[in-house]
């Protein structure tokens, strides 16, 4: 360090409250021309994170500083993120104006043993790239912006009134950006009652791409392939997807060959029509996934290739790669073989129709399935014999530790004009459980062939939770379920143990909710470290190259590896593929975020219409200001607040129960609600406990 900066830090040292710059100047006897080098030394040492500022005090940073993305909350509060670590709590007056996903370098102030972190912002590295939403209000003679999300401010004044032409008017929802708390309107959406605005609203927030280059559809029309194909086309193969499913991109087929089963798995060979380095090819990695946003779809890749060309329709030849596995009674792999194929699907079933063939009940007559001849029996064979295959599958899975997250998922029913008919939980039905087994297992088999040729691969992996936060997660269901587990070790079995035994007492949803808030997020990586939810050693994604992009890398390398050319990935080429999977992880993490967005907007928009009804709810979290409960008809969360309360009250964290005047609410515990009020761009709804 030169000139002025180790007689700084010295000195501020000794004076741990800080102390102004005049002080300083005074202290280290700086005058003249060494005024301005005191400035500049007190700067760099902001910069390189050893100083901070509060108010007009200097202060040395004694302890350590970590960097890392910033979460703020409502309060004005927020977090540093750690991986790995628990999080930095960082209080609002310490939060040097950061926003939500801010880069920022933080002062340690607290970690000691046994206590919860604490920390102070000292620098923003990098400002968020980050879009939000809002309503434009008139507030005297100028406009400003009601954000949405109440992490920030309560209203910002907007930059300018006009915005490519569009004069801002009151009741418009825009997207926005904030610098310097101005409100930078970048995309006008529409009013606020249009039922239509939301869909735009998140597309727009998300910088999610509707159209495609034109360039990309001459590169689809010039694809010849001409490759040599295995002819499956006489084989008895069927896809089954979602009732309103467009792109078919896999289909099964099972047999009996003596006492083993001959399940294939047969996916669009997407990459015979994407190739390598090409425009459309660049497009699809930029995407990452398509993105279903309720009734649309916003694709990774064209709808001549997505809802066409590669979707494999029934009574149409298409290009797959078919995996096949040899699968003895108790569910071992002890042969496999892969193969660039051709088929000719045999039915497109729905979810719906194969459990009714299942369950030997007639079609409804809205049925959306298609069958290409086969009687109504011969369908029926073949899916119980999946069912059975399945089922040892699921077996073998679960004797290994894999954990089955049972949370049922919102279905939004639309009118064509966006307008909210119904939600109701998701159904989970055997079918959707074949279906499951044999991707898993075939995302298995292709991962441990790549590993075996000694190739690189892009790995789906699910790291080990923190063991602090599974401790914390065995306590809390063991509150909920009134059951004291004795485990010598808390490992993937216990955790199996506690979900079976939820299950077994109603309490299936919320111990696996609890469970999953306690995991990490499964990412992208080329460095294998197994899956620990699946309990996998080895695991890729290959069975839906249609929407998702490193399935269509896997594909290409599983094509290199068993083509009898010898092909040596270069440094370039491994360094690409971790950038795909670093891609591939941010584009996932987005394309949710924007799903759930438009889904939280219409359950809330339809929960307006339920003010003044008395719901049942379950208990789902509990905080010093109150309660959060699901409603669980229409799985949308609602808020308790305590301070709207008259009875006495009276928290306890460590057993995550609240006591209201006699009455005592745990976690977990079904309650009779009265809903109050509903914002929908808040994505929020106030509660009252209803009393009989």
């Amino acid at each position: 360090m030169a000139d002025f900066q180790n007689l700084i830090i010295n000195l501020l040292k000794k004076n741990s409250k800080g102390l102004s710059f005049n002080s300083i100047r005074k202290r280290l006897g700086v005058k003249g021309a060494g005024v301005k080098i005191l400035q500049r030394d007190l700067k760099s040492l902001i910069d390189q994170g050893l100083v901070y500022r509060d108010g007009n005090r200097y202060i040395s940073v004694s302890s350590g500083t970590e960097k890392g993305y910033f979460q703020r909350f409502a309060g004005g509060f927020g977090f540093l993120l750690r991986e790995g670590r628990e999080d930095v709590f960082i209080p609002p007056h310490a939060t040097m104006g950061a926003m939500d996903g801010d880069y920022v370098l933080v002062a340690i102030v607290k970690e000691k043993e046994g206590k919860k972190p604490e920390g102070r912002i000292i620098k923003i590295l990098k400002r968020a790239e980050k879009s939000y939403s809002g309503t434009i209000k008139k507030k005297g003679k100028r406009y400003i912006v009601v954000p949405d999300d109440k992490a920030l401010s309560s209203e910002l004044a907007v930059a300018k009134a006009r915005k490519e032409g569009v004069k801002l008017k009151e009741g418009m929802k825009v997207v926005f950006r904030v610098k310097e708390k101005w409100a930078y309107i970048e995309e006008v959406i529409g009013f606020e009652d249009d039922p239509s605005v939301d869909y735009k609203l998140v597309v727009a927030k998300y910088k999610l791409k509707e159209d495609f280059p034109k360039r990309v559809f001459k590169e689809i029309e010039s694809v010849v392939i001409a490759d040599k194909r295995e002819d499956l086309r006489d084989e008895y193969i069927i896809t089954i997807d979602p009732r309103d499913a467009k792109d078919f991109d896999d289909a099964i087929s099972v047999k009996k060959e003596g006492n083993l089963y001959l399940l294939g798995v047969h996916i669009a060979d997407v990459s015979a029509y994407v190739l390598e380095d090409s425009k459309l090819d660049k497009e699809a990695m930029s995407r990452g996934c398509s993105t279903y946003l309720i009734d649309k779809v916003i694709p990774m890749l064209p709808h001549e290739l997505s809802s066409d060309l590669c979707s494999l329709r029934p009574g149409e030849d298409r290009y797959t790669m078919s995996v096949f596995m040899w699968i003895d009674k108790e569910g071992n792999v002890v042969k496999r073989r892969f193969a660039k194929s051709v088929i000719n699907s045999k039915a497109r079933l729905s979810y719906e129709d194969a459990q009714r063939i299942i369950d030997n009940q007639e079609l409804e007559k809205d049925s959306v399935s298609i069958f290409v001849g086969n009687s109504f029996e011969y369908i029926r064979e073949f899916l119980l014999l999946a069912r059975e295959l399945a089922w040892i599958l699921r077996e073998r899975r679960e004797r290994r530790g894999s954990l089955d997250f049972d949370l049922p998922e919102p279905v939004v029913e639309l009118t064509p004009q966006g307008r909210v008919v119904s939600i109701s939980p998701s159904l989970r039905l055997e079918a959707h459980r074949i279906i499951e087994e044999f991707m898993v297992r075939a995302n298995e088999t292709v991962a441990e062939f790549l590993e075996e040729q000694g190739m690189p691969a892009i790995f789906r992996v699910h790291e080990y939770p923190e063991e602090s936060k599974i401790q914390n997660f065995v306590r809390v269901a063991e509150g909920i379920l009134g059951i004291k587990f004795s485990f010598n070790k808390i490992d993937k079995f216990a955790l199996q143990k506690i979900v079976k035994t939820a299950e077994e007492m109603g309490h299936g949803p919320i111990i696996s909710y609890l469970l999953l808030r306690s995991m990490k997020k499964a990412k992208y990586s080329i460095q294998n470290i197994g899956h620990y939810g699946l309990s996998s050693d080895s695991y890729v994604h290959f069975t839906s190259p249609i929407r998702r992009y490193p399935d269509l890398v896997v594909h290409r390398l599983l094509k290199r590896a068993i083509s009898k050319k010898k092909w040596i990935p270069s440094e370039e080429y491994i360094q690409k593929l971790d950038e795909i999977a670093k891609l591939s992880s941010q584009r996932e993490e987005i394309s949710e975020k924007a799903e759930w967005e438009l889904i939280d907007l219409k359950k809330y928009e339809f929960m307006k219409e339920k003010v003044g009804e008395v719901m049942q709810g379950v208990v789902i979290h509990l905080v010093p200001q109150g309660i959060f409960v699901e409603i669980e008809e229409f799985l949308t969360e609602g808020f308790i607040p305590f301070s709207k309360l008259k009875e006495s009250i009276s928290f306890n964290e460590e057993n995550f129960e609240v006591t209201l005047g006699q009455k005592k609410i745990r976690l977990g515990d079904r309650i009779r609600v009265k809903i109050l009020s509903v914002n929908k761009w808040a994505k929020s709804m106030e509660l009252q406990l209803h009393e009989e």
